[in-house]
């Protein structure tokens, strides 16, 4: 078995399988009851998540003015997860995921009713929505690898790529949905409102999430004898730097998160300072960037478990040239095509990025590999925190373009230096 080939494999690229219609292939996982509750959960998670990025961003300027405080938001949501993500993973591959997400979406439910009544009392400030972001960030790592793993538990192996992409679509189409709505609502209705809206929707999703089996429709997995919360996220760190293969996979879109994320963090400050525009533009654009990425997501669906290497190459060099003339357009109405773009290079990056993860990783460690991949979220906001400096001396468009430039080049050398990761099926 060669480094480009999946564990289990007997070193043959997988045959191309028998072309059917776009329909039923693209949506296949659908057939399957408790993944439709999971999708529907999901929505519901994702509109209230990404309303609330939003809307965290346009609060946090309206009260600074300051591309840093962007960036220190940015921060506080992710710098937990380099702690609590591991531990997700270890709890994911213990304890039944589903019990996890219920926690974590009550949490969250909970954490946005405490805002509502903060922004209702006229007293809500910066240094809250900072301490929400922080609690946030570290209960939403907890749940990252259970969120994700909980896919094949509920479609099997088989229909992994499928389930992944059709709820990667779902994420982009909230991603369409949430900031517009949250954009509209902040500017019409006020903070109050928005906030008791993210309350209900994490609601319904708990509802949702009630009516998952606990049991994974392949039956109940394996799992190596526990050691140990701590000796059992050594174990899996330890896992990810002897496979050469999930290793090389995890750098590699590390570097590309690094470099290519950190745009959606300045866009409240982007939109003001060189598109002169507001909240509600501000939520249109998120919209068509979810737009593209909901179209790209549910192409590649269907797209055959082969040559997925160089496709998300190809798809992260997509990003950065999206990148490139995001940052040299000042017209509101020229962005828009150009957000499609990079929505549509985001998603795909990340839909391909984890089925390869998930296909190459050894069972009983998924859920911890997955956990360790999910960090790149958590690393970005270094990335994120140090364009804002930058953003704030030079310029947001020399920043994020300075960025984008650097991710060519990283690319260009990872085509022309590493096969490992140009022949992965």
């Amino acid at each position: 078995m060669s480094v480009a080939d999946p564990p289990g494999s007997d070193g043959q690229a997988a045959a191309a399988p028998p072309r059917r219609r776009l329909l039923p292939n693209t949506f296949d996982a659908l057939h399957s009851r408790n993944f439709r509750l999971l999708l529907a959960g999901n929505t519901l998670q994702f509109t209230a998540q990404h309303m609330q990025n939003l809307v965290r961003g346009v609060l946090a300027f309206e009260i600074t003015g300051s591309f840093t405080a962007l960036g220190g938001i940015a921060l506080a949501t992710s710098l937990p997860g380099f702690l609590a993500t591991p531990l997700g993973g270890v709890i994911a591959d213990r304890v039944p995921k589903k019990t996890v997400i219920q926690v974590v979406q009550t949490f969250n439910a909970l954490n946005a009713v405490v805002l509502a009544l903060l922004a209702w009392s006229g007293q809500l400030g910066y240094e809250h929505l900072a301490i929400a972001s922080v609690l946030q960030g570290a209960v939403n790592s907890v749940m990252t690898a259970s969120r994700h793993t909980i896919i094949q538990d509920m479609v099997g192996r088989d229909r992994l790529m499928n389930g992944i992409n059709l709820n990667v679509s779902v994420q982009n189409l909230m991603q369409l949905v949430g900031p517009g709505l949250g954009g509209a609502l902040v500017a019409f209705t006020g903070a109050t409102v928005t906030f008791w809206v993210m309350a209900v929707l994490y609601a319904g999703a708990i509802l949702f999430t009630l009516r998952l089996p606990k049991v994974p429709v392949d039956g109940p997995v394996e799992v190596t004898a526990s050691r140990g919360g701590f000796r059992d996220l050594i174990d899996g760190l330890k896992y990810v730097a002897h496979d050469p293969t999930i290793r090389t996979h995890i750098l590699i879109n590390f570097g590309i998160v690094l470099l290519a994320t950190p745009y959606s963090q300045m866009l409240p400050g982007f939109v003001s300072e060189v598109l002169h525009r507001g909240a509600a533009e501000q939520g249109v654009l998120v919209g068509f960037s979810g737009a593209g990425a909901l179209i790209g997501s549910l192409v590649i669906a269907s797209y055959p478990p082969r040559n997925r290497g160089r496709l998300l190459l190809g798809i992260a060099t997509m990003l950065a040239l999206g990148l490139i003339a995001f940052s040299v357009t000042t017209n509101y109405y020229v962005m828009m095509p150009i957000m499609m773009f990079v929505g549509a290079g985001i998603s795909l990056r990340m839909s391909v990025g984890q089925v390869l993860l998930q296909t190459y990783s050894a069972e009983a460690y998924r859920g911890r590999t997955v956990a360790v991949w999910m960090t790149q979220y958590s690393i970005v906001s270094f990335g994120t925190f140090g364009v804002s400096m930058i953003a704030d001396r030079a310029g947001p468009q020399i920043a994020i373009g300075g960025m984008a430039v650097a991710l060519l080049v990283m690319l260009a050398g990872v085509a022309l230096f590493v096969p490992r990761y140009r022949n992965l099926q």
